[in-house]
């Protein structure tokens, strides 16, 4: 059945802010990148806020404030922005350490279709011929909308960066985020998202001699900011 067209700005179904379009923005304390340290490794976490190790690609082990609620969303949408998630299964496991149980199957009902577009497109064909691919979140920033012990809803703004060095030029894609929380089993746990497109700035700076692909061989050479050394 075809999907409804949805315009930049409208409203994403709850659920779909993991989506593999846009929407992955790692917003916690302004850390950037993905953990990437083997499963069940420790990390190295921002002051006392966590996380403190890996489960099947996730940083998990988040404090119990509202710097730790924010690290978990920083956590959690760093776990999505990575062309992992197109391997098979890979999406199911890291939403089952994600998410709460009862949410599980609505997240992965929300992104399995994106998911599935983006393996059997230019990307997946890439990852799957070796082909250097750029998928990563960038923050901006965040604000808690509201804190307790056990829920907290946590306002995030930032880009994705979604591309590779041959057939798809790297692009930038804005969205806002909310995103519920719960705390269960010793870590927050995604229990609601609301996302959307934008706001988007205008961009200033010229491209350079070729284009987008610019982006491509700059990543090569740096590593990014984020949970691990």
């Amino acid at each position: 059945m075809a999907r409804p067209t949805r315009r930049p700005g409208d409203p994403r179904p709850r659920g779909a802010v993991l989506s593999l379009a846009a929407l992955a923005f790692l917003l916690a304390g302004l850390l950037v990148g993905r953990a990437t340290a083997p499963n069940g490794e420790t990390v190295g976490a921002t002051v006392g806020s966590g996380p403190v190790r890996i489960e099947h690609g996730v940083p998990v082990g988040h404090a119990r404030t509202r710097a730790g609620a924010a690290a978990a969303v920083a956590s959690y949408q760093r776990a999505f922005a990575d062309p992992a998630i197109l391997g098979p299964n890979f999406m199911r496991r890291r939403l089952e350490v994600a998410a709460s149980p009862d949410y599980v199957q609505t997240m992965l009902d929300a992104n399995s279709p994106g998911r599935e577009r983006l393996a059997r497109g230019p990307i997946g064909q890439g990852i799957r011929h070796g082909i250097q691919t750029l998928y990563v979140g960038v923050p901006i920033g965040y604000r808690i909308e509201s804190f307790s012990p056990r829920r907290a809803r946590v306002l995030t703004w930032g880009f994705t960066l979604l591309g590779n060095a041959s057939a798809v030029t790297p692009r930038a894609y804005f969205g806002l985020t909310h995103t519920d929380l719960v705390w269960l089993d010793g870590d927050w746990k995604i229990a609601g998202t609301e996302a959307s497109f934008g706001p988007t700035p205008k961009l200033q700076t010229p491209p350079g001699p070729v284009g987008g692909y610019d982006v491509m061989r700059l990543a090569r050479e740096l590593r990014s900011y984020g949970a691990t050394p």
